[in-house]
């Protein structure tokens, strides 16, 4: 039984460890910054929304609260995180999906809008990604860092919290 137990831990650690390796370690997005985010994002009912790395799902859930019309996706490489999310998604009934996977496997066509919090270089990273996969007019939001030659259309700054930055490709 122990053997079992420490496998596993193992296993979930080791899960967190390389997705904070991969893209970043988890530290969840504020929640009094949900409401920023979601004015940026300016969801629409029909569009399609993905976040990259979406930890315990915290923002999808957010979002597909305040626009029910939208399809609202994360992506998670952290079991441990994954799990917590899509517990908490079910516990709160809500229809966000997540999906366990790398975000840079992940087919970002047909996305309207996409967000992520993320480490600086890994920014730079996914950066021709978004550039080759986004389509025209979709809207990136970005929370804390900017992304490194990318200008963006607005940068909300509120007293005490992070810098968010929304771009247009």
């Amino acid at each position: 039984m122990y053997q079992l137990f420490l496998l596993v831990a193992i296993v979930l650690l080791g899960s967190a460890a390389y997705a904070g390796l991969k893209g970043a370690p988890w530290v969840p997005t504020w929640k009094r910054d949900l409401k920023r985010i979601e004015r940026l994002l300016d969801l629409k009912p029909g569009e399609r929304f993905v976040e990259l790395g979406c930890g315990n799902a915290r923002v999808c859930r957010h979002l597909q609260q305040a626009q029910p019309g939208a399809t609202i996706e994360g992506v998670e490489l952290s079991i441990v995180q994954f799990v917590v999310g899509w517990i908490q998604n079910r516990l709160s009934k809500s229809p966000a999906r997540t999906k366990f996977g790398n975000v840079f496997s992940r087919d970002l066509r047909g996305y309207d809008a996409l967000y992520m919090f993320l480490m600086p270089a890994t920014y730079s990273k996914i950066r021709p990604k978004l550039e080759s996969e986004l389509k025209p007019g979709a809207r990136v939001v970005t929370y804390a860092w900017p992304i490194q030659g990318w200008k963006p259309l607005k940068i909300d700054e509120a007293d005490g919290s992070q810098k968010i930055f929304l771009y247009q490709r």
